[in-house]
């Protein structure tokens, strides 16, 4: 896909500039016009038998109340902004980010991509140990767009017959057995077209202490087949609606594969997935900064410190909107096979990219 896209803006949307901002507040603050004594500015001395013909006009009156009421909001914003500036430099204190290199396989101008779109590979790995090479259980595009103030979320599938650079065709799942995250990111890139901007991969702890550290997430049902599933995993939840799952019990729904097919086990991992960004939103925010310092200097992620302050302040408006949902293959695409002794699935790859394409942009 080209930089720009008819339905998109051709200019991203501006950092917030916060040393700009503070600069022309405190002009405006000291400015003779602007007195904290009252509510009109430079309004002269009067008795009160004269005070009905000194005060302003109804129009000039209004201006000023504007004019007051605009200095409060901006004084809130920035001490907002301030605030949220020093948080996310606390919780990042002991971050360090990881290398994403660009794809050696691909041109990077090939991939489809447009201004104000962030895309964040999320990859769930099937072990406690981030740091083995381990197969990918789930790989979750996050693309936050902040020019349609949208987040959406799309499911990779992890038996998808696809082009491993170095290795041939292979299962998507097994690049980052191979080497990591990299070599994920270059697969997906390579057969999909798709621009990955940077990848976090967490292992099962991390995810735990997240759920637990937002106080846990309420899932609209568990139906029995899932509830049968659990209890042969330890975990006892009997069928119902409105189940709120801890770490350990949302961790063990979100890998369910008994009686169940992969496509209903990815459907789960995005439903707990937006559940977590829409209880984390509700959370303390105190609460959550100390509970972010503690996982990001745990998480393997390629986002730079630096830009978690920008990526957060462009994510929080579409925080509050609907978060949207794909799976990749979709529907319709896809059918199933097996290749060098493995069940795989055959891919219509020229139909997903579009698909891909029309969802994401």
């Amino acid at each position: 896909m080209s930089d720009t896209n008819k339905n998109t803006p051709t200019d991203e949307t501006p950092d917030f500039d916060t040393e700009a901002f503070g600069k022309r507040f405190r002009e405006v603050m000291e400015s003779p016009e602007h007195n904290d004594d009252g509510l009109f500015e430079n309004e002269p001395e009067t008795d009160d038998a004269d005070a009905e013909d000194a005060r302003p006009t109804g129009r000039k009156k209004k201006k000023h109340v504007f004019r007051r009421i605009l200095l409060i909001l901006l004084a809130l914003i920035l001490v907002f902004t301030g605030t949220a500036v020093g948080a996310a430099f606390y919780a990042t204190s002991g971050y360090q980010s990881l290398t994403l290199e660009k794809n050696a396989y691909v041109k990077e101008s090939d991939l489809m991509h447009a201004p104000g779109v962030t895309n964040i590979l999320l990859m769930g790995i099937d072990t406690i140990d981030t740091a083995a090479k381990t197969r990918s259980d789930s790989m979750i595009l996050l693309s936050i767009d902040t020019l349609h103030r949208e987040i959406k979320l799309t499911s990779f599938m992890r038996d998808m017959y696809v082009e491993v650079p170095g290795y041939g065709g292979t299962k998507l799942t097994h690049a980052c057995a191979y080497e990591g995250p990299q070599l994920t990111v270059d697969t997906i890139e390579l057969n999909f077209g798709i621009k990955i901007d940077a990848y976090c991969k967490v292992g099962y702890k991390l995810f735990v202490d997240l759920v637990n550290g937002i106080g846990g997430i309420t899932v609209p049902e568990i139906d029995e087949t899932e509830s049968w599933a659990l209890a042969k995993e330890g975990v006892d939840i009997a069928p119902g609606t409105n189940i709120h799952l801890n770490g350990h019990q949302a961790l063990n729904y979100c890998r369910i594969r008994k009686g169940q097919s992969d496509f209903q086990r990815t459907e789960r991992q995005r439903e707990a997935l937006t559940l977590i960004i829409k209880q984390a939103v509700k959370t303390n925010p105190f609460k959550l900064m100390k509970l972010a310092k503690k996982l990001l200097a745990k998480v393997e992620c390629s986002i730079e410190k630096t830009q978690f302050i920008s990526l957060f302040f462009k994510a929080l408006p579409c925080l509050f909107s609907d978060i949207g949902q794909q799976q990749i293959p979709a529907d319709g695409t896809w059918s199933a096979g097996t290749r060098d002794g493995l069940s795989v699935l055959l891919v219509d790859m020229d139909a997903n990219k579009q698909i891909l394409k029309e969802f994401i942009y």
